[in-house]
Protein backbone atom coordinates (compact mmCIF):
# COMPACT_ATOMS: atom_id res chain seq x y z
CA UNK A 1 0.00 0.00 0.00
CA UNK A 2 1.15 3.53 -0.99
CA UNK A 3 1.69 6.04 1.88
CA UNK A 4 -1.25 8.34 2.49
CA UNK A 5 -0.78 11.85 3.53
CA UNK A 6 -2.26 15.54 3.76
CA UNK A 7 -1.86 17.38 0.65
CA UNK A 8 -0.02 20.53 1.03
CA UNK A 9 0.49 23.86 -1.59
CA UNK A 10 2.91 22.63 -3.43
CA UNK A 11 0.97 19.79 -4.53
CA UNK A 12 -1.52 22.07 -6.16
CA UNK A 13 -0.71 21.51 -9.41
CA UNK A 14 -0.77 18.01 -9.28
CA UNK A 15 -4.49 18.27 -7.59
CA UNK A 16 -5.50 20.18 -10.54
CA UNK A 17 -4.54 17.63 -13.03
CA UNK A 18 -6.36 15.41 -11.13
CA UNK A 19 -10.06 16.95 -11.07
CA UNK A 20 -9.26 17.36 -14.96
CA UNK A 21 -8.86 13.68 -15.37
CA UNK A 22 -11.81 13.57 -12.86
CA UNK A 23 -14.11 15.47 -15.16
CA UNK A 24 -12.95 14.28 -18.28
CA UNK A 25 -13.57 10.55 -17.09
CA UNK A 26 -16.85 11.01 -15.75
CA UNK A 27 -17.89 12.66 -18.91
CA UNK A 28 -18.26 16.26 -17.66
CA UNK A 29 -16.56 17.61 -20.87
CA UNK A 30 -14.81 20.68 -20.25
CA UNK A 31 -14.69 22.56 -23.48
CA UNK A 32 -10.92 23.14 -25.05
CA UNK A 33 -11.47 26.89 -24.47
CA UNK A 34 -12.78 26.71 -20.76
CA UNK A 35 -10.36 23.97 -19.65
CA UNK A 36 -7.31 26.86 -19.03
CA UNK A 37 -10.09 29.00 -17.39
CA UNK A 38 -11.16 25.95 -15.05
CA UNK A 39 -7.57 24.61 -14.50
CA UNK A 40 -6.87 28.58 -13.44
CA UNK A 41 -9.90 29.30 -11.25
CA UNK A 42 -9.24 25.45 -9.66
CA UNK A 43 -5.56 26.67 -9.02
CA UNK A 44 -6.90 29.73 -7.63
CA UNK A 45 -9.46 28.01 -5.19
CA UNK A 46 -6.91 25.51 -4.09
CA UNK A 47 -4.11 28.65 -2.90
CA UNK A 48 -6.80 30.20 -0.95
CA UNK A 49 -8.74 27.33 0.39
CA UNK A 50 -5.88 24.42 1.28
CA UNK A 51 -3.90 26.71 4.02
CA UNK A 52 -7.32 28.23 5.28
CA UNK A 53 -8.48 24.44 5.71
CA UNK A 54 -11.65 24.90 4.42
CA UNK A 55 -10.78 22.35 1.90
CA UNK A 56 -8.71 19.60 2.75
CA UNK A 57 -6.95 16.59 0.97
CA UNK A 58 -5.81 13.68 1.49
CA UNK A 59 -3.37 12.27 -1.95
CA UNK A 60 -1.42 8.55 -2.27
CA UNK A 61 1.85 9.13 -3.92
CA UNK A 62 4.34 6.98 -6.15
CA UNK A 63 7.86 8.19 -6.82
CA UNK A 64 6.62 11.74 -5.78
CA UNK A 65 3.71 11.73 -8.35
CA UNK A 66 0.11 11.87 -6.88
CA UNK A 67 -1.55 9.15 -7.85
CA UNK A 68 -4.83 9.29 -5.76
CA UNK A 69 -6.67 11.69 -4.02
CA UNK A 70 -9.19 12.96 -2.51
CA UNK A 71 -10.74 16.34 -0.92
CA UNK A 72 -13.32 17.27 2.23
CA UNK A 73 -15.15 20.95 2.21
CA UNK A 74 -15.90 21.62 5.58
CA UNK A 75 -18.53 24.14 6.21
CA UNK A 76 -20.55 25.34 9.26
CA UNK A 77 -24.49 25.41 8.71
CA UNK A 78 -26.83 26.62 11.71
CA UNK A 79 -27.36 23.72 14.55
CA UNK A 80 -30.10 20.71 14.08
CA UNK A 81 -31.22 17.47 15.78
CA UNK A 82 -28.28 15.32 15.40
CA UNK A 83 -25.88 18.22 14.60
CA UNK A 84 -25.62 20.60 17.22
CA UNK A 85 -22.62 22.10 15.85
CA UNK A 86 -23.61 22.58 12.73
CA UNK A 87 -20.13 21.57 11.09
CA UNK A 88 -20.89 19.47 7.89
CA UNK A 89 -18.60 18.14 5.42
CA UNK A 90 -18.60 17.59 1.80
CA UNK A 91 -16.96 15.09 0.63
CA UNK A 92 -15.52 14.88 -3.28
CA UNK A 93 -12.69 14.58 -5.36
CA UNK A 94 -11.93 11.14 -4.97
CA UNK A 95 -9.85 10.18 -7.95
CA UNK A 96 -7.33 7.38 -8.50
CA UNK A 97 -5.37 7.43 -11.69
CA UNK A 98 -6.63 4.26 -13.65
CA UNK A 99 -3.15 2.18 -13.80
CA UNK A 100 -3.34 2.22 -9.85
CA UNK A 101 -6.85 1.02 -9.31
CA UNK A 102 -7.91 -1.71 -7.74
CA UNK A 103 -5.11 -1.64 -4.93
CA UNK A 104 -7.26 -0.14 -1.87
CA UNK A 105 -5.98 3.33 -2.41
CA UNK A 106 -9.62 5.10 -2.64
CA UNK A 107 -10.89 3.32 0.26
CA UNK A 108 -7.74 4.42 2.16
CA UNK A 109 -8.10 7.97 1.49
CA UNK A 110 -11.65 7.55 2.68
CA UNK A 111 -10.60 6.11 5.66
CA UNK A 112 -8.17 9.02 6.45
CA UNK A 113 -11.54 11.23 5.98
CA UNK A 114 -13.69 9.20 7.97
CA UNK A 115 -10.17 9.23 10.83
CA UNK A 116 -9.80 12.96 10.44
CA UNK A 117 -13.74 13.97 10.59
CA UNK A 118 -14.34 11.86 13.92
CA UNK A 119 -11.97 14.02 15.55
CA UNK A 120 -13.87 17.38 15.06
CA UNK A 121 -17.26 18.38 15.47
CA UNK A 122 -18.17 17.55 11.85
CA UNK A 123 -21.22 15.45 12.75
CA UNK A 124 -22.36 14.94 8.83
CA UNK A 125 -20.45 13.86 5.86
CA UNK A 126 -21.99 13.48 2.47
CA UNK A 127 -21.16 12.90 -1.83
CA UNK A 128 -22.49 12.22 -4.81
CA UNK A 129 -21.17 8.24 -5.73
CA UNK A 130 -20.13 7.30 -9.38
CA UNK A 131 -21.29 3.78 -9.85
CA UNK A 132 -17.80 2.82 -9.19
CA UNK A 133 -17.49 4.36 -5.92
CA UNK A 134 -20.42 3.40 -4.37
CA UNK A 135 -19.63 0.05 -3.15
CA UNK A 136 -16.40 1.95 -1.29
CA UNK A 137 -18.96 4.39 0.32
CA UNK A 138 -21.47 2.08 1.00
CA UNK A 139 -18.78 -0.32 2.51
CA UNK A 140 -17.59 2.56 5.13
CA UNK A 141 -21.39 3.44 6.08
CA UNK A 142 -22.87 5.84 3.65
CA UNK A 143 -26.75 5.41 2.67
CA UNK A 144 -28.27 6.48 0.03
CA UNK A 145 -30.80 9.47 0.59
CA UNK A 146 -32.97 10.71 -2.05
CA UNK A 147 -34.31 14.11 -0.33
CA UNK A 148 -31.99 16.26 -2.22
CA UNK A 149 -32.80 18.66 -5.34
CA UNK A 150 -30.77 21.21 -7.02
CA UNK A 151 -31.37 23.72 -9.08
CA UNK A 152 -27.90 25.14 -11.51
CA UNK A 153 -27.83 27.52 -13.81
Amino acid sequence: MLPIRRAISDDIDQLVRLRLLLFEEAGEAVQQTQEEALREATRVYLTKSLPQETFLAWVAESDRQIVATSGLVVFERPPAPGNLSGEEAYVLNMYTLPQWRGQGLATALLQEILRFTKQTSIRRLWLHATESGRPIYEKAGFMTTSDEMELAW
